[in-house]
């Protein structure tokens, strides 16, 4: 090596030597403590929260306010979550940048058996308990269970920290331990009206599982029936249909009502804060559900849904056969009652299940029928046609959806607020309504294209939602993936009418 290149690298290794021993030198600074949570134990048995976001389990805890000792944030966060006051008795774990207590429950712990509606795990223990807990703070927005589980069954594709699950056990033996009783007082903390509710479905469920079995079956398949109407297979179909027969204008029409409907249930649910039947008796469950009962979002969705066609049946049947049905009022008054008929069932479906009070859905109906009405006059003077290729007025319902967001802070609206920024943005590039038609044969290819598209985009967000366990980036990847459903399904729609469509006149 010449001279002068090996004076060159002595002095440059010189440097870089002076820099690592300036910087070894320093004192070593503190990680700074940003969560804190608590390890509750009962038995062999850990406290776990289901994660609204994720999905999976975690420890309760959360955020150390700048005010708070460890010790006060892990005893706050975990009352915010589950309702229990506890008391941080010893630092099991200093994790990064999160401090694990051991914490026991100030008094007996809530608890019920598991459901097999709400099994948390594919493998449970008997006598493994759910936590009551729908008296939280952070109920039905971080939450979405609460749970006394046994280690032993939990895995690393359960658990929100997998590194975290081969130390759940040695955690556990460290922790003294909390008692339980059963969830009878939430039967004194609900009205009078619920009370008599509870024992009203529960002589409802009785009195048709005593039938004899073919009237049990055949009634119980009547009810799954009309009970469609709110599941969301139920509302991807309507949604296909919508793009496959009537295009862009279609879809618009309905995802209007569908997130009108949906949002307003879900500031009504988390304003009155109204429990399920099967919270305070779990053995009335028959199907799944999470979040407040009341009023019931499937009742709602129903009737809406059901008035909206009711009203529209005759103008549909008339644009495909010219004049078929020539008095629309007297069509009208005569398929009413099938109408009504087919929302009273939902609202009973809704009962028998277990899952809503007579007073949810009783609710769900008044309001539903309200929102319908409104929606009815609006199609009949033309505004709703002329909302929906507005812009501005899907912009001013994300506004409105982003004040309820900073109020409640609960992710299924953030999701709401995604689909109608998602909505705005395409009809902002688009301009100008679509009125054109397409052959069946396009249709088809339509169809399949959209359920192609919503299986890939689906099939990435879920993948990338695995990989990353931060609460911000689940949120975001998800809202990143229902606003690329919503603007590939647009897209697509738009695209196919106006390159192989017809003007309609």
């Amino acid at each position: 090596m010449p001279q002068s290149n090996l004076t060159v690298f002595k002095s440059l290794l010189g440097i870089l030597s002076f820099i690592l021993f300036f910087f070894s030198a320093l004192p070593a600074q503190a990680i700074p403590l940003v969560g804190s949570a608590c390890v509750i134990r009962h038995g062999d048995k850990v406290l776990v929260i289901k994660e609204e976001i994720s999905g999976k389990l975690a420890l309760p805890g959360g955020q150390i306010d700048p005010n708070d000792t460890p010790e006060q944030a892990a005893v706050r966060e975990v009352y915010e979550e589950t309702g229990l006051h506890v008391e941080a008795v010893k630092l099991l774990k200093l994790r990064g940048n999160t401090t694990v207590f051991a914490c026991v429950a100030k008094q007996p712990i809530p608890t019920s058996k598991v459901t097999p509606y709400l099994k948390p795990l594919a493998k449970i223990d008997p006598d493994d308990l759910l936590v009551s807990a729908w008296q939280a703070k952070h109920f039905a927005k971080e939450v979405k269970r609460v749970y006394l589980l046994s280690v032993d069954n939990i895995t690393k594709a359960d658990y929100r920290y997998p590194n975290d699950v081969p130390l759940l056990s040695p955690w556990l033996k460290q922790v003294p331990e909390s008692a339980v009783t059963d969830n009878g007082l939430d039967y004194q903390s609900i009205s009078p009206l619920h009370q008599w509710e509870l024992h009203q479905i529960q002589a409802f469920q009785q009195t048709i599982k005593s039938s004899s079995e073919l009237t049990h079956r055949a009634f119980s398949t009547v009810l799954w029936v009309f009970n469609l109407p709110g599941e969301k297979l139920f509302i991807g179909v309507l949604l296909l249909i919508a793009a496959i027969g009537f295009g862009t204008t279609g879809l618009l029409a309905l995802a209007s009502i569908l997130l009108s409907v949906t949002f307003t249930a879900s500031v009504m649910k988390l304003w009155l804060a109204s429990p399920r039947p099967f919270y305070i008796w779990p053995e009335l469950q028959q199907a799944s559900a999470s979040g407040f009962g009341l009023p019931s979002g499937h009742t709602f969705m129903a009737t809406v849904l059901w008035l909206m066609l009711w009203y529209s049946l005759p103008l549909f049947i008339n644009r495909f056969k010219t004049d078929a049905i020539t008095d629309i009022k007297v069509f009208r008054m005569k398929v009413l009652p099938l109408f009504i008929l087919a929302i009273v069932l939902q609202a009973v479906a809704r009962v028998w299940l277990g899952v809503h009070f007579m007073s949810d859905t009783l609710l769900g109906v008044t309001v539903g029928t309200l929102l319908a009405l409104v929606l009815i006059q609006w199609q009949r003077n033309g505004l709703m046609l002329n909302n929906i290729w507005n812009w501005r007025c899907w912009a001013l319902f994300s506004a409105v959806i982003f004040v309820a967001v900073c109020y409640f802070q609960v992710p299924q609206q953030v999701y709401l607020l995604a689909c109608t920024l998602a909505i705005s943005s395409v009809v902002f590039v688009l301009h100008k309504r679509q009125d054109n038609t397409i052959a069946w044969s396009t249709r088809f290819f339509l169809g399949c294209s959209l359920i192609m598209a919503v299986v890939v985009i689906s099939a990435a967000g879920l993948g990338l939602s695995h990989i990353v366990i931060s609460t911000a980036a689940l949120l975001l990847i998800k809202v990143i993936t229902v606003m690329a459903l919503v603007g590939a399904t647009f897209a697509l729609t738009d695209y196919i009418y106006r390159r192989y469509g017809r003007k309609t006149y």
